[in-house]
């Protein structure tokens, strides 16, 4: 793989759609949910878009292998930290999703700064952001079933989380 500058087009995109966090959340607190679906429907392509830029254009960087990730947990976690503030999701949904993405969030820094390694993506952290993407979704657009298909999101989430702890349990042996 040939070198590349940090802040390819794909970092940018990943930069973008980062950016689009808080209008998307201020939205949704201020009561503009089809707004506030919209924002948060550009900024999912857009995580959908920067992969495909970095593998077409032989783009994939060390920062947008953390950047990436980090930008979903924070638009995740955005809103559903608003959705559990407005009173729309129980306790017991809301803890059971931060559990996995704080502790993948730590295991990817431990990984990163510790190792000097980052795991790429896998097909169980791309399924379960798939169906989180569909819960948050039916949440922010107020349909039924939301919080059904939050839990299947979150059990999802439990077994990708899984997933990427024997991937990492892997590159911590080969790195020491």
């Amino acid at each position: 793989m040939r070198y590349h500058h940090p802040m390819s087009l794909a970092n940018k995109i990943t930069i973008g759609r980062s950016l689009l966090i808080a209008p998307t959340v201020v939205c949704l607190l201020m009561g503009y949910r089809t707004i506030a679906l919209i924002l948060f429907g550009i900024a999912c392509a857009g995580d959908v878009l920067d992969g495909m830029v970095a593998r077409a254009r032989n783009e994939i960087t060390t920062l947008g292998k953390v950047l990436d990730p980090a930008a979903d947990k924070a638009l995740y976690v955005a809103l559903f930290s608003s959705l559990y503030v407005m009173g729309e999701l129980p306790t017991l949904a809301f803890v059971l999703f931060l559990i996995p993405q704080v502790a993948l969030g730590l295991g990817a820094f431990v990984l990163r700064f510790g190792k000097r390694a980052v795991q790429s993506a896998r097909i169980t952290g791309k399924v379960a952001s798939c169906v989180s993407f569909i819960a948050l979704s039916f949440l922010i657009a107020d349909w039924p079933a939301a919080i059904e298909i939050l839990y299947a999101a979150i059990g999802l989430t439990y077994i990708a989380s899984f997933d990427y702890l024997v991937g990492a349990l892997r590159i911590q042996s080969k790195v020491s």
